[in-house]
């Protein structure tokens, strides 16, 4: 039961965020920024993790500001009054500050907003998502891992609480603990920087999407009230969003439905539900369902907001079902409903 408080304590995570930044290991040189508070990692198994551990690069762990208690869960660590968001980060040592340089970030969630504090967050490098965690990994290098507290918008840094790890080429580590506000100093010596640009293109891509069937017979039984009720469901539907990070606006699917007929009888098209369900897509999100007897057309299908998914294709299902109201002719009744795909 007590890992399960963790997993609760780490639920407001939502979102990973990258960042631009170098993918050098760094150098011995630069001075890191003064942590707010201690910091230790500790294991799920509510063991620390002591600096001659080594640790693969996708072990999870946690940070806590002790070095004892860890399954009391009762000590969090708070953040400066102005703070409005709070993220996990991965930098060079001398950029934890600047977070337009850290290699990687992921948002982490306040415990409590009003107090600004936050609870055992989960600092496995793997989870925290950057341009620059890949070379980060494979180059080795010393690095900066914790937690950054900003502005709203998640760019201006008031402060930062982290721990020191020591990365060898392929992604094992060893860390060092913050202790009183502090971390070990660098070692001292001579260092150079080297300037590095690089042109970095992306193909154009593409917003497209695809429906599995052009028809769909329903099948038709008489329900609990006497009416006769069809159902049916279109499986497969595929929207991927493919295109460059800076088009990536997100999208809209819309759905609209045309009345049934059989010759000149009629059957509302409020008559006719649709339940969508989403099954592939983290960034994709569907539509509330569409009740059959009060449904309303056009309508939303799916929708997806701005930025880069790590899952650019969204794959949704449809449950239909047309309840024909009591008095309606016998017949075979005929629509057409049709998908819009928009980007924002």
């Amino acid at each position: 039961m007590k890992n399960l408080r963790i997993k609760a304590a780490l639920a407001g995570v939502l979102a990973l965020t990258l960042s631009a930044g170098g993918a050098l290991a760094a150098s011995a040189a630069p001075t890191p920024a003064p942590s707010l508070e201690q910091m230790w990692l500790w294991n799920p198994d509510e063991t620390i993790v002591q600096s001659t551990d080594v640790k693969a690069w996708d072990d999870p762990v946690y940070g806590y500001p002790l070095n004892a208690g860890f399954s009391d869960y009762d000590d969090m660590f708070t953040g400066p009054a102005d703070a409005a968001a709070v993220f996990t980060f991965f930098s060079n040592p001398g950029d934890e500050l600047d977070s337009q340089k850290w290699l990687g970030s992921g948002f982490n969630g306040f415990n409590d907003p009003a107090l600004k504090t936050v609870l055992t967050p989960a600092l496995r490098p793997i989870d925290i998502d950057g341009l620059g965690m890949a070379a980060a990994k494979a180059n080795g290098g010393i690095y900066s891992v914790g937690i950054a507290f900003t502005d709203g918008a998640g760019v201006l840094v008031k402060g930062v609480t982290f721990v020191r790890v020591n990365v060898a080429p392929g992604g094992n580590y060893t860390y060092t603990p913050t202790i009183e506000g502090t971390v070990d100093p660098e070692p001292t010596g001579d260092s150079k920087d080297i300037d590095i640009s690089a042109d970095v293109q992306e193909a154009p891509g593409d917003l497209t999407f695809t429906v599995p069937t052009t028809s769909v017979a329903l099948t038709t039984s008489i329900n609990a009230q006497k009416l006769s009720e069809s159902t049916g469901s279109i499986t497969g539907i595929t929207v991927a969003d493919t295109r460059r990070t800076a088009d990536r606006k997100g999208w809209d699917l819309t759905q609209s439905v045309a009345n049934f007929v059989s010759g000149a009888n009629t059957i509302d098209k409020a008559n006719f539900g649709v339940k969508v369900t989403k099954t592939e897509g983290a960034a994709a999100t569907a539509a509330a369902e569409q009740v059959a007897g009060s449904a309303t057309y056009p309508s939303p299908f799916a929708t997806a907001g701005a930025g880069v998914s790590t899952e650019p294709n969204t794959t949704l299902n449809a449950d239909l079902k047309l309840v024909a109201p009591a008095g309606t002719p016998a017949g075979t009744y005929t629509s057409k409903m049709t998908l819009t795909l928009v980007s924002k």
